[in-house]
């Protein structure tokens, strides 16, 4: 942890856990602070909450926050993508439309990457589902180093009718190799 509490810290924003505070602000997006309820009843969001912090080896979600000011921008989660798989998936939601393409996501997406990989050694690999029809998502992906793999068919959803999905993974000796300013390393 930083001296601000940040988990990890950027240029832009920083990532926290987070707090009891943030739970009405976040209650509104389905599965963003968890993969196995929606938690977006706010009752039971403050339960889940005070359980665990919304924090597990296995599971986890972090707010986004403004560098300057803290303001709470959005959330990020990871959870096991599959017992069989050395990694977790990666999710992440920006609340208002307005601090879209601003570079928060991705800023964001970077220190959960550099956080997970340093502090749990067990993972090797990292992976995010987007949805095909989801450009800005995935051109973000690729941008912080994800690479795609393929299509899972029918896996969306966000629709009525699962639409088709890009998986994107990046892999521990990928991030050990990178080694730039940006990322906070000499």
């Amino acid at each position: 942890m930083t001296a601000a509490g940040l988990a990890a810290e950027g240029e832009r924003v920083g990532l926290r856990r987070v707090r009891s505070g943030d739970l009405a602000a976040c209650a509104p997006f389905q599965f963003t602070l968890s993969i196995t309820e929606p938690l977006t009843d706010l009752t039971r969001l403050r339960e889940v909450h005070q359980a665990a912090g919304l924090w597990t080896q296995d599971a986890g979600a972090l707010a986004i926050v403004e560098k300057a000011g803290g303001r709470l921008v959005g959330t990020m989660q990871f959870y096991r993508s599959s017992p069989v798989i050395h990694g977790y998936e990666i999710g992440y939601i920006l609340h208002d439309e307005a601090d879209r393409g601003r570079g928060y996501a991705s800023e964001g997406l970077r220190l959960l990457t550099d956080l997970l990989f340093a502090e749990r050694p067990a993972c090797h690999r990292l992976q995010l589902i987007i949805e095909t029809w989801n450009a800005a998502s995935w051109r973000l992906a690729e941008a912080c180093g994800y690479q795609r793999e393929g299509v899972l068919r029918m896996a969306g959803f966000t629709s009525a009718e699962p639409e088709d999905c890009y998986i994107y993974s990046r892999l521990r000796p990928e991030a050990d190799e990178e080694v730039t300013p940006a990322r906070g390393r000499p």
